[in-house]
């Protein structure tokens, strides 16, 4: 399900003046700036719109109390809120031994000390699942949500700890790392969970 996608090179810009290698490590630090930075060179604020659309999941978690190990395969949608600011989510993702089925939303907050996404889905299988936390962004164009469970979630009479970071690379695809917690205990590999857009032939998102 996972598609490889073309990486996209940025072409830098010369100044119509051949400058050797060499002159240009002479160059003092800051002297092929152009001046004092101004703020447009920092990258934007995250775009919540990001989300929207269908994407294919593919997950194999570990054995836990909370889920079974083993391939999980599913279906994210992302919509707007009839006149609200958050993203609806919808998930379905069918795994070795059930289905599992969420409802939920995505909201951002942004102010002066940056921008706080969180999502919110509760599961059919008895659990809801938060993950509020920072996102920010590089001058790479990538962004980065960095998240973890305020509360622990009783499961099978296991109480679990999840944190992870949403690594938003794509237009088309990003991936979640995520490590889980059992009963206080250190933090290990809970899988990568892959997200693909869905696109039809036309090239029109769903």
């Amino acid at each position: 399900m996972r598609h490889v996608l073309p990486v996209l090179l940025a072409l830098g810009v010369t100044s119509g003046v051949a400058v050797s290698p060499l002159q240009a490590q002479r160059q003092p630090p800051g002297a092929t700036q152009g001046g004092p930075t101004t703020g447009d060179e920092m990258m934007p604020p995250f775009d919540l719109r990001y989300f929207l659309g269908d994407w294919e999941i593919e997950w194999s978690p570990p054995e836990t109390p909370l889920l079974p190990g083993g391939k999980h395969t599913g279906v994210e949608r992302v919509r707007h809120i009839a006149n609200g600011r958050y993203l609806e989510v919808t998930v379905e993702i069918d795994g070795p031994d059930r289905s599992l089925r969420g409802r939920g939303i995505v909201f951002l907050e942004t102010g002066p000390f940056g921008a706080h996404l969180t999502k919110y889905v509760v599961y059919d299988a008895g659990f809801a699942l938060l993950q509020p936390g920072a996102v920010g962004g590089d001058l790479g164009g990538y962004y980065s949500h960095f998240w973890e469970t305020p509360a622990p979630i009783r499961r099978g009479g296991a109480e679990l700890s999840i944190r992870g970071r949403s690594y938003l690379v794509s237009p088309y695809a990003y991936r979640v790392n995520q490590e889980i917690s059992v009963d206080g205990g250190a933090f290990v590999n809970f899988g990568v969970m892959w997200y693909t857009k869905v696109v039809e032939e036309s090239g029109q998102e769903r």
